[in-house]
């Protein structure tokens, strides 16, 4: 597929995939963004398609005709019944992604993760005892995602394993390694993370692979009651 085919940015709404966007159009690329509730006209980004779509119900396949590769910045927000009971965004949604992707002919595709779906020497102990307990359900699905791209066939993927998401500006000074995160890095934020998924597609760059993305932060972004405030644990 030509590097001037457009790229197919699934989740394109949330705070990642709009990064995503951004990043996208300043190196010029064409885009088509797929989004569950189109964002209001004033909160889209300029030079970009947007495409209703139901992951989990519609059938896209003729939408993703022609495009480069996908990225899925899919996510489930926190709450007390999603931790529960969480839909199934990252596995039946990156299913329905591989199905279609396979269906036009497209065989690259970039997926959020999360560092968390197994045990991280540098995450705080106070982090493993709160949120990992608060988090099981959706971790675990993570993990499930990671597992179906392993065993798709012919899939060149790339499972991105943020650590704890932040929303603060772009640095470009995000770390990255395998699997698991950098000593010292807890936090990423998500234009970083943005700037990372693009660049592992625009660069065809760990295919096959889980790289951790995060970067040291403040303190006042890092304690307990930042995780509380932002996740609304008492």
């Amino acid at each position: 597929m030509s590097d001037a085919a457009p790229l197919a940015v699934f989740g394109a709404g949330g705070k990642t995939g709009t990064e995503i966007l951004r990043h996208a159009v300043r190196k010029g690329m064409e885009v088509r963004a797929f989004e569950h509730t189109l964002p209001e006209p004033s909160d889209r980004v300029d030079n970009v398609e947007y495409l209703q779509c139901d992951v989990l119900n519609d059938d896209f396949s003729s939408e993703l005709e022609g495009c480069r590769a996908v990225i899925s910045a899919l996510g489930i927000g926190f709450s007390p019944s999603t931790a529960i009971d969480p839909p199934p965004l990252y596995t039946e949604g990156t299913r329905k992604l591989v199905e279609a992707m396979s269906t036009t002919g497209i065989s690259r595709i970039v997926v959020i993760s999360a560092a968390f779906v197994e045990p991280q020497p540098s995450v705080p102990a106070w982090f493993e005892l709160t949120a990992r307990l608060a988090l099981h359900n959706i971790l675990e699905q993570m993990r499930a995602m990671e597992d179906l791209l392993e065993r798709a066939k012919g899939l060149k993927w790339t499972a991105a394993r943020p650590g704890w998401l932040l929303d603060e500006p772009y640095t470009g000074e995000a770390v990255i390694t395998d699997e698991r995160l950098a000593q010292d890095c807890f936090r990423c934020r998500h234009a970083d993370l943005a700037a990372a998924m693009l660049e592992f597609v625009c660069e065809n760059t760990w295919v096959n692979a889980k790289p951790a993305i995060a970067r040291p932060e403040e303190d006042r972004f890092e304690n307990v009651s930042a995780l509380k405030a932002e996740l609304g644990i008492d």
